[in-house]
């Protein structure tokens, strides 16, 4: 029976996210990019985004170049906050494609390609100046 708790316990982590994922986190880790000047290129690349943290005053204008490396792989970005979904086409690699997004409401917004949403993801914070 105690290997089974285990098991248990263990599932209940992954399925509660252990860390991941919004669990009322309020501020960015210290470690996020800041985009500065209201452009950032994102690099999808063996099926990776070169950043999973992001950074961005309230009001920002950001225009994302998103760089698809990977030859015949398909990309995009999406990304989610409180003014809804706004997304790129899935294309395939190479390709360079751009998304404006206004980073109207402060919290965490989600980037993510929706094809590898399981490990092509990451938090787009948006704070107060």
């Amino acid at each position: 029976m105690g290997r089974l708790a285990a098991v248990f316990a263990l599932a209940v982590l992954v399925v509660t996210g252990s860390g991941c994922g919004d669990d009322g986190d309020t501020s960015a880790p210290s470690d996020c990019t800041p985009i500065e000047d209201g452009a950032f290129t994102l690099v999808a690349e063996n099926l990776a985004w070169n950043v999973d943290c992001l950074i961005v005053p309230v009001g920002t204008e950001i225009t994302f170049t998103v760089e698809n490396r990977d030859r015949s792989v398909p990309h995009n970005l999406s990304v989610t906050g409180a003014s809804g979904n706004h997304k790129t086409d899935v294309e395939s690699g190479p390709t360079v494609q751009t998304l404006v997004y206004e980073a109207g409401e402060p919290g965490k917004h989600l980037f993510v390609c929706d094809p590898h949403a399981g490990t092509m993801r990451g938090d787009l914070w948006v704070e107060e100046a």
